[in-house]
């Protein structure tokens, strides 16, 4: 299996309150008094850390956004021709700051890109294992809907087309077995993620390698879920929530906001 975990901070507040008070007088009757101001101790507030809201429940599709705004590769691509045009079925997503996804049906890897210049020639570099991985000079269409790629290494060329509306993410089935205990983003100590949503879809991440997008069904301590590839696969797992904790296949992890999912 697979996972990851993303850190979160929260805002220390801070109030500190510092004031004094004096005073000092003369009676009419030519007595002179002298009147000591009554001291009032400094005071200062501790710190104070206002704890983070944990979040049960999150859209799955919102994970892995991308920036439109940060290149020209941002966004989500198919090979239509060339080299790597018979893997069909595969999508890379390119987020606009240097994070590259290669996925097919419901699972992906994670990778990287970037665009730099070399002996004065400007290049895309990625590493995604399968159809895109190596150094290649770009020309992009017009309205910046295609690209066609040329690897430095062997001249091949291949033809990317930008995807809309694409989502690995699948339905949720229908009538699934939900355990609310199991509800909610979880994070074992490696920095591995899981979640499990109440309408039978979960995610299992791990961080900067693998993830898949689930759907499932969970009784008794067993859980039933499927991904695809091309085809489905279909998977069984254990699991036991206790003490906070949820045991899966073997493996501890606590809970953690769903929000910190990447």
């Amino acid at each position: 299996m697979k996972h990851l975990i993303v850190k979160f901070t929260c805002a220390a507040l801070a109030a500190i309150s510092l004031f004094s008070l004096t005073a000092c007088g003369n009676n009419g009757g030519g007595e002179k008094k002298e009147t000591t101001a009554p001291t009032v101790a400094e005071t200062t507030a501790e710190p104070t850390t206002a704890p983070k809201e944990m979040v049960k429940e999150i859209d799955l599709h919102t994970l892995h956004p991308v920036n439109e705004k940060g290149d020209r590769f941002a966004g989500v691509w198919q090979i239509v021709a060339g080299t790597g045009s018979q893997f069909e079925n595969f999508y890379y997503e390119f987020n606009g700051s240097g994070t590259a996804y290669m996925t097919v049906g419901s699972m992906g890897f994670c990778g990287t890109y970037g665009i730099k210049s070399e002996n004065g020639k400007d290049l895309f570099i990625t590493q995604l294992m399968v159809g895109l991985n190596g150094k290649y000079t770009y020309e992009f269409s017009k309205d910046g809907a295609s690209v066609v790629l040329t690897d430095i290494e062997d001249n091949n060329t291949s033809t990317l087309k930008k995807v809309s509306n694409y989502s690995a993410v699948p339905n949720a089935p229908e009538s699934p077995k939900i355990d609310e205990a199991l509800l909610g983003a979880w994070a074992d100590e490696k920095g591995n993620y899981l979640y499990f949503g109440k309408d039978g879809v979960m995610y299992d991440s791990q961080v900067g390698v693998t993830f898949y997008f689930y759907t499932y069904s969970a009784a008794d301590g067993k859980i039933e879920q499927t991904y695809t590839v091309t085809e489905e696969v279909n998977e069984k797992s254990t699991y036991q929530v206790k003490d906070g904790k949820l045991v899966y296949n073997n493996i501890e992890y606590s809970p953690v906001s769903a929000d910190e999912l990447v």
